[in-house]
């Protein structure tokens, strides 16, 4: 709940790489700013529109990637954020903890090495 309350890593970075998140299932919308330097993650910031689920779960996981280089975050599975998360949601509920994690995870797998 204190993610939620209190996301951290909220904002934009100028100059970063953009990605866009969307959770069709319930409306959640990110825009995720990623700053890559020599291969990890520098900084990142977010704006999102989502449930309280999607918020904190990107506040947590943003802060988790701080300083990650994108061969390792290739390797993060759906377990890792519900363990980062406290435990896996319902069924319903698991695409608004993972929505922004799938957006990093495919921006990783795809970025040239």
């Amino acid at each position: 709940m204190e993610h939620a309350r209190n996301p951290r890593n909220v904002g934009r970075i100028r100059g970063a790489k953009k990605i866009i998140a969307k959770n069709p299932f319930c409306g959640d919308e990110a825009e995720i700013f990623l700053k890559v330097e020599n291969r990890k993650i520098a900084d990142i910031k977010y704006q999102i529109r989502g449930c309280i689920l999607s918020k904190a779960s990107l506040s947590i996981f943003s802060e988790y990637i701080k300083g990650k280089d994108l061969k390792s975050l290739k390797k993060i599975k759906d377990e890792d954020i519900f363990k980062m998360i406290g435990g896996k949601p319902s069924p319903s509920r698991a695409k608004c903890a993972l929505f922004g994690f799938e957006a990093v995870h495919e921006f990783c797998r795809k970025e040239p090495k």
